[in-house]
């Protein structure tokens, strides 16, 4: 992570669109800019800014702005309905934004690398869990199949059923007068 001042215009135009389309704005992003990356969350209406390389690791960054935004809600959480004017807490907050960003600045030592693995496990899990559910969505699909099936079959043999019934219903009513009509027609022949 780093802070030239060739970017602090287009950090500060970024925070301009993002308080002019607010409440609009996704809560996170990342934004291209050249061989860097901007990258922002927005929580409780204070926007969190960094500028990184394209080769620092994105789920890094975001951990990095997570932290500052901890950090800053505990420090100056409670003040900030008082604050005027944009970086209005800046200037207490600087040497603790730079013991954060000392420990984010370099994604290969240990703690990092623990961060990002731990990132990784979490996204897994999650991974994992959705696989889960959909193997059983996948189980109540194959029963909901099965029942359908069971269904036609059994309205397939109700049919059968009921035309069988009909004809023998039909038999009923027209057999006497077709018995009687035999009868007569066989005293006739005779």
């Amino acid at each position: 992570m780093t802070t030239q001042p060739g970017w602090r215009k287009n950090a500060k135009q970024l925070l301009r669109s993002f308080s002019d389309s607010y409440p609009h704005t996704n809560s996170r992003g990342s934004f291209e800019n050249g061989d860097n990356y901007f990258h922002y969350i927005i929580e409780a209406n204070v926007a969190y800014l960094t500028v990184c390389d394209k080769s620092y690791p994105k789920s890094l960054a975001f951990q990095f702005l997570e932290a500052v935004h901890a950090t800053f809600m505990k420090d100056h959480g409670d003040r900030i309905r008082t604050y005027d004017r944009p970086y209005a807490a800046q200037q207490g907050f600087d040497m603790t934004l730079d013991r954060i960003r000392q420990q984010y600045f370099d994604p290969s030592t240990p703690e990092n690398l623990k961060k990002m693995e731990d990132d990784i496990h979490a996204i897994q899990n999650i991974m994992v869990s959705n696989f889960q559910e959909v193997l059983k969505r996948g189980e109540k699909l194959d029963r909901v199949n099965t029942l359908s099936q069971d269904l036609m079959y059994e309205s397939k043999r109700f049919q059968k059923s009921a035309k069988y019934m009909n004809f023998q219903l039909w038999l009923k009513q027209v057999g006497f007068y077709a018995a009687g009509g035999l009868l007569f027609v066989g005293v006739l022949y005779w």
